[in-house]
């Protein structure tokens, strides 16, 4: 009985991570096709000490789009480089601008890794109660 659990547990947990990464990868890739480059200011950085003891730095940007109101918000992405008022160039989406990223192709990429890893376990799972 309780390997049968674990099998539909694992099902259950491969296709939904499956469905997610489709979703995700989707998403990503919009974006990425629709981004367009602007250099952004750093206005400040936030710190944050994770559970280890390192500290991270992520940067706090602002940027006007063409024609759009200004954009504030803080960098997704670690970077100890930069201080304010650094300029970087930063990646929007036209339809929402508060979309931005350092490198559009990093959310592809982690959506991608979700896909690699739930695959099989989807595809085993699916397999195992087939047969």
């Amino acid at each position: 009985m309780g390997d049968l659990i674990a099998m539909w547990l694992v099902t259950v947990v491969g296709v939904a991570g499956c469905v997610a990464g489709v979703v995700w990868t989707r998403f990503e890739l919009g974006f990425k096709r629709r981004a367009i480059p602007i250099d952004a200011e750093v206005v400040g950085v936030r710190e944050h000490e994770d559970g280890d003891g390192d500290v991270h730095f992520y940067p706090i940007v602002r940027f006007t789009p063409p024609g759009g109101a200004t954009v504030q918000g803080e960098s997704h992405a670690r970077i100890n480089a930069y201080t304010p008022p650094d300029t970087i160039s930063v990646f929007y989406d036209p339809r929402d601008p508060e979309n931005f990223s350092e490198d559009p192709r990093t959310g592809v990429f982690g959506s991608l890794v979700l896909l690699v890893f739930c695959l099989p376990a989807a595809a085993g799972g699916l397999w195992w109660h087939l047969h």
